[in-house]
């Protein structure tokens, strides 16, 4: 039997033509002369249209009064739109390197600190299964269960190595597992991260170009399961569908190959390891965002990246809206560093797009929040159609932007609400990871904060002094918007 399935996109498209069929059809109806609407349907529908006439009439002068008023709003959205555009376009024209027997020999690396063993071992299985010349995993030494299950798996694999180290910090431990590594070629991954079988010779094809110096695969949850899950799945394949197909395609020049798994020529991390373990930023020596990091220290020197869509790798995404916003939050400082030091150091320059997509990341940090403030306008004047126009515009346009993620998953079509929502909480994530910058957790502290003493004190009276500057900063919007533009 032949069985028709239609797409996200085309029940989209077909019922927004529909709709303005519909609506025309009112319209032109509502013109028939008199003296044709005396038949009984007829009548109906040319009273329908009619009110609909009236009713868009009424609008059209109501909003005529604010009309200039909305003008910003328009200008952002057309902004926002030839962004994507621009991207969508860079998108199209990548195209991954197909896999042709490359001959460079793997070293993967894996931190490991507090990691659940199950996973961890799942993890390891994933990667065997690929083949690698080399495993070497640096754990914590207070990760005794970790410890367990490396040396269970390094039983009969002389070439699974063990570093159990007493020093803090996931840049040290990438560094000590770096400098013993062997081989051409490593791969540094988490230690929840699972691979796709086969993808070794995916990852290293890129490698054959010598131009190239790091290469990063397409990454999914490992789990979707609860709704920060979900919204994660979504977010990464913005990156995997838009950021980094693009960034690749215009430069091969990416703003982070992802900690989850990069891979490296190790001559090029060598030399480059003392400015790795000693990187200061405004002032503080950093310890997160290693990944960036290294990014930027390779492509500073001249070396390209890539992003090797048809190696796919799965990761733990956050299960709680405790762990999705500290997660983002520290995600997107990191992004703000980074950018802020590469476009200061004058390298990203060099790369027309990259900077492009830098400076575009920053300024939404701000306009974001315009669609809300507008919309508690048109709540205000009682301008409900305008209201509900912005309403719709979010859900359709955000719904066309993930059209790549909802054919991969269609039944996240019903999460679009939800997705715009977040959408703007991540606008206030921005702003408020932009106020504190210089701030940075450790994956390990030197002390734990005991009851209410000095330093938790000083932390909380500093989160109140942040989330105040916040709070600030979008007042004084909203204010520029209604007392100015007005």
């Amino acid at each position: 039997m032949l069985r028709l399935s239609y797409s996200p996109t085309v029940w989209t498209a077909t019922s927004v033509l529909f709709l303005s069929l519909v609506l025309v059809s009112l319209l032109l109806v509502s013109l028939i002369p008199l003296g044709f609407d005396s038949f009984g349907i007829v009548k109906i529908v040319k009273g329908m249209g009619v009110s609909l006439a009236d009713y868009l009439g009424s609008v059209i002068i109501k909003l005529e009064e604010h009309f200039w008023f909305y003008i910003p709003l328009g200008i952002v959205g057309i902004w926002r739109w030839l962004v994507w555009g621009v991207k969508k376009t860079g998108a199209a024209l990548y195209k991954p390197i197909p896999e042709n027997a490359s001959n460079y020999t793997l070293s993967i690396i894996t931190p490991v600190y507090d990691e659940n063993p199950e996973t961890f071992n799942l993890a390891l299985q994933s990667w065997e299964r690929n083949k690698p010349d080399e495993i070497i995993a640096v754990i914590d030494e207070r990760d005794k269960d970790c410890i367990r299950v490396f040396q269970t798996f390094c039983k009969r694999r002389p070439w699974a190595k063990l570093i159990v180290t007493p020093k803090p910090g996931k840049r040290q431990a990438l560094a000590d597992g770096i400098l013993e590594a062997k081989n051409e070629i490593v791969a540094l991954v988490d230690s929840d991260t699972i691979w796709d079988s086969k993808i070794k010779g995916k990852l290293l094809e890129p490698f054959s170009n010598p131009a190239i110096g790091g290469v990063t695969p397409r990454n999914h949850p490992v789990r979707r399961q609860s709704i920060w899950e979900k919204m994660t799945d979504v977010f990464w394949d913005m990156r995997n569908y838009y950021d980094l197909p693009s960034q690749t395609a215009m430069g091969s020049a990416l703003t982070c190959l992802t900690g989850r798994t990069s891979l490296y020529r190790r001559e090029i991390l060598l030399p480059r390891l003392a400015k790795f373990l000693n990187e200061i930023l405004l002032g503080k020596r950093k310890e997160p965002g290693e990944d960036k990091c290294l990014t930027r220290l390779i492509q500073r020197d001249g070396w390209k990246t890539y992003y090797q869509s048809t190696a796919v790798i799965y990761s733990v995404a956050a299960s709680d809206f405790k762990t999705f916003i500290t997660q983002r939050l520290r995600w997107t400082r990191n992004s703000h560093n980074s950018d802020l030091v590469s476009l200061l150091d004058g390298w990203a320059w060099r790369h027309p797009y990259l900077a492009f997509y830098m400076i575009d990341r920053f300024i939404s940090t701000f306009t974001l929040f315009l669609g809300p403030i507008f919309l508690g306008i048109s709540i205000y004047y009682h301008q409900f159609t305008v209201t509900l126009a912005i309403l719709a515009l979010w859900l359709v346009g955000r719904g066309i932007k993930i059209l790549p993620h909802l054919r991969r998953r269609p039944e996240d079509i019903l999460l679009v609400p939800i997705f715009v929502a977040i959408n703007f909480l991540m606008a206030l994530i921005k702003l408020y990871a932009l106020i504190t910058i210089r701030e940075q957790k450790w994956i390990r502290e030197h002390y734990q904060l005991k009851g209410f003493g000095r330093k938790t004190r000083e932390r909380v009276l500093a989160k109140i002094k942040d989330m105040i500057l916040t709070t600030e900063i979008i007042v004084s919007m909203v204010i520029f918007v209604v007392y100015v533009l007005r």
